[in-house]
C-alpha cells in the first residue's frame, strides 16, 4: 500500500491510499468521506493449439477484462477497519507440449473489492485452441456483478477470439467509450492449407486528454513471435473524471496481445500470448504450433487494484 498527502484548496487535505495486494483500511480520526475506485483482475489467454501438418490448429482466446467500481462513502457508514482484497490476475492457458493436442483454457482473474461497499467483477479466462474451431474469448466483467451496479462502476471489455489463422484484435473502440478493463487480443492459427496466422494487435488505451497510445499497437506476427505485453503506468482516467486532485499511476494498460504461430515444419514453437496490463487487463491468447513443436501459452491476466481516497 502506497500513500500520497494533498492540500485542498480552503484548508483540507486528501490522502490517497493505492493498493496492490490484500490488505486492511483503517479509519483515521476526522475523517469525512471516502472515494473508492476498485478494479477486477484479468482473465488469462488461452493456449494454441498442436496438431498435424495438413489439419486445421487455432490460437488461443484473450482473456476478458475487469470491471472498474466506484463510489462515494461518508466517514460514519465505515467502519473502524475495512477489508481490502485485490484480485489476482488469471492464470495463463497452458501450451500444448504434446502432439495432437488443445491448448490449454486460461484462468479467471478475480474480484477487488473494498468491504461490502465497492466491488468490482473480474474478467474471464479464454479458451485453448482446438483443431476446430478458434479459443473463445474471456467474457468481461459483468456491470450486475459489480457494488454499485451501475454507472459511474464500468463493465470490463471481452478478449478476443483466437485465429483460423490470424488472431482477432483487442477492442479499442470500447476503451474509450467509458469502459472498464479492456480484453486480451487473440493467438494466430494455421490453417489446413498450412498458412500461419499473426496475434491479433494489442487494444491501445486513451489518456485523458483522448489521445491514443500506440507504442503497442502489433501482436506476434509470423514464426512463432511472442505477443506484446499490455502497457502499465497509465492515468486512471476515472479518478480524474471524479475531481480528485492528485491521479494514480497506473491503470487503464492496454490489454496483452496474442502470440504469433509456428509454422509449418514442425520446429517453430507458437508465440506466446502477451500478460495483460495492470490493471485489470486480460492476457493475450497463444499461438498454434504443427506436431514437433511447442504451441504458444496464454499471458496472464493483469492485477486488480483497490484505490481509497480519504477526505480530511
Amino acid at each position: 500500500m502506497t500513500g500520497t498527502l494533498t492540500r485542498l484548496p480552503g484548508g483540507g487535505q486528501q490522502i490517497i491510499r493505492q493498493y496492490t495486494s490484500s490488505d486492511t483500511w483503517t479509519k483515521q480520526s476526522g475523517l469525512k468521506c471516502v472515494y473508492v475506485v476498485a478494479i477486477g483482475a484479468g482473465g488469462g489467454g488461452g493456449g494454441g493449439a498442436r496438431y498435424a501438418s495438413g489439419t486445421l490448429k487455432t490460437g488461443g482466446g484473450g482473456g476478458g477484462g475487469g470491471a472498474t467500481a466506484s463510489r462515494y462513502i461518508l466517514a460514519t457508514a465505515l467502519g473502524a477497519t475495512e477489508t481490502v482484497t485485490v484480485g489476482a490476475g488469471g492464470t495463463a492457458g497452458a501450451a500444448a507440449t504434446t502432439d495432437t493436442t488443445n491448448g490449454g483454457n486460461g484462468g479467471a482473474g478475480s474480484a477487488s473489492s473494498f468491504g461490502t461497499w465497492v466491488s468490482a467483477r473480474f474478467g474471464g479466462g479464454a479458451g485453448g485452441g482446438t483443431n476446430t474451431a478458434a479459443g473463445t474469448a474471456g467474457i468481461g466483467g459483468a456491470l450486475a456483478n459489480c457494488t454499485p451496479p451501475q454507472l459511474p462502476s464500468l463493465a470490463g471489455i471481452a478478449g478476443a477470439s483466437g485465429g483460423n489463422v490470424n488472431g482477432s484484435a483487442g477492442s479499442t473502440t470500447q476503451m474509450l467509450n467509458a469502459a472498464g478493463g479492456a480484453g486480451g487480443a487473440g493467438g494466430g492459427g494455421i490453417n489446413a492449407a498450412g498458412t500461419t496466422g499473426s496475434g491479433g494487435a494489442c487494444s491501445r488505451p486513451y489518456n485523458i486528454n483522448g489521445v491514443q497510445d500506440a507504442s503497442r499497437a502489433g501482436g506476434g506476427a509470423g514464426t512463432g513471435a511472442a505477443g506484446s505485453d499490455g502497457l502499465d503506468n497509465r492515468a486512471l482516467q476515472i479518478i480524474n473524471e471524479y475531481n480528485v486532485t492528485a491521479q494514480v499511476t497506473k491503470g487503464f494498460g492496454s490489454s496483452g496481445a496474442g502470440g504469433g504461430s509456428g509454422n509449418t515444419t514442425g520446429t517453430v514453437a507458437g508465440g506466446n500470448g502477451g500478460r495483460g496490463g495492470n490493471y485489470g487487463q486480460g492476457g493475450g491468447g497463444g499461438g498454434a504450433s504443427t506436431n514437433g513443436a511447442n504451441s504458444g501459452a496464454g499471458g496472464v491476466g493483469g492485477d486488480g487494484l483497490v484505490v481509497v481516497v480519504e477526505y480530511y
